[in-house]
């Protein structure tokens, strides 16, 4: 099993305790295409975090790939992340003074890959996620789709085994969410990746194989979906 949590808990004290993860048993196999949904408030964002090791739980086991991970210092935390995660955010999270393929060979800066090869690994992803044309462009001169497609192509570079999409379509129209999330199943079916998608929206959270529900810190209902195939994201090839 790729992730396993068992009975996770997580309390912010600012001023009063607030018990936002309460008991969380979870696990996530090899290569599963699954959404956490629930309500702001709902503890997804907590869970999401302490996945994507960014946050460190107060009790229980979370097991990556068999390693337990708890209470890692910042730099084995980084290295982690960067070999096993990529993250896709909601506000994209480029940096606007770089262009597209600097921003996408950004991680392999980090891991000390040679400049030239870190621009050809970049070129390489834009180009499969159709955005080859727009590598010099800034994000400013880029529209949501593509910022968020540029964001998946830095989240892929690395290879990493887990992308944790934190409310991918949340600053696209309809139209675009469609293309983001066929673009998550794609990457899913054909590269195998594991993929995490934590939404409030049941319309995404729909286009997924497995519907995790969270409710006040608390797992509910694991909906297993074998429907969304026939959607409109389950046909066509990567838009272009």
């Amino acid at each position: 099993m790729l992730i396993e949590l068992k009975d996770i808990n997580k309390t912010y004290d600012n001023g009063q305790p607030l018990h936002v993860l309460k008991g969380i048993d979870l696990t996530i196999g090899r290569g599963e295409f699954v959404s956490i949904m629930g309500a702001s408030g709902s503890g997804k964002s907590t869970l999401l975090n302490i996945l994507g090791i960014l946050d460190n739980y107060d009790t229980g086991e979370y097991r990556l790939d068999g390693r337990l991970i708890k209470d890692l210092g910042e730099r084995q935390a980084a290295e982690y992340r960067n070999r096993m995660i990529g993250f896709v955010f909601q506000s994209f999270n480029l940096i606007g003074f770089k262009t597209a393929v600097e921003n996408v060979e950004l991680p392999l800066y980090y891991q000390g890959v040679p400049r030239r090869r870190r621009r050809e690994m970049a070129m390489e992803y834009l180009d499969k996620l159709g955005l080859a044309d727009w590598a010099t462009h800034f994000p400013n001169e880029m529209s949501g789709g593509q910022k968020q497609r540029t964001a998946i192509a830095r989240a892929l570079i690395t290879h990493p085994q887990i992308i944790l999409a934190d409310e991918p379509t949340g600053a696209l129209d309809s139209q675009t969410s469609v293309e983001v999330m066929q673009l998550l199943h794609r990457l899913n079916q054909e590269e195998g990746i594991t993929i995490i998608v934590v939404t409030h929206e049941s319309g995404v959270a729909n286009e997924t194989d497995k519907i995790i529900h969270i409710k006040d810190g608390v797992i509910g209902a694991i909906e297993e979906n074998h429907d969304h195939n026939a959607s409109p994201f389950g046909a066509g090839g990567l838009m272009k």
